[in-house]
């Protein structure tokens, strides 16, 4: 129990330092559960921005060539927030803007199944032009 305790405190005060706001939003959806352009509801949630990298960080590509094969890595965009502030909010499809780029939750993770964090698996909106 302690060590869960000394985890909570450490990952609460890096994202309080380290940490910015971030502003969900949840869209209405039609008849058909089809995304509409008005917003549902709003979410703001403090966390910790980063590129995932190792278990389940990487998105792997290959590329097939003609006399080989050539894998390209690219890292994954995730948030990292404390469990009590996630835990029923934050839905699947949800987006967040981030600078200049939208994203849209994908997945988010319980860390290690303790409690303590949410990893927050993020996609980039790809908007087709008009």
């Amino acid at each position: 129990m302690q060590v869960q305790t000394f985890l909570r405190n450490k990952i609460k005060r890096q994202i309080l330092w380290n940490g910015q706001d971030f502003v969900f939003e949840r869209y209405k959806q039609n008849d058909y559960h089809e995304m509409t352009d008005e917003v549902d509801q709003t979410f703001e949630l403090r966390g910790v921005f980063h590129e995932g990298g190792g278990y389940g960080g990487m998105l792997n590509q290959e590329l097939y060539e003609r006399e080989g094969s050539r894998e390209i890595s690219k890292m994954k965009p995730m948030i990292i927030c404390l469990y009590s502030d996630v835990s029923k909010q934050i839905q699947m499809d949800d987006r967040v803007q981030i600078g200049d780029e939208k994203y849209f939750v994908v997945e988010k993770n319980d860390v290690k199944n303790m409690n303590i964090a949410y990893e927050i698996s993020l996609e980039m909106v790809e908007e087709l032009p008009q």
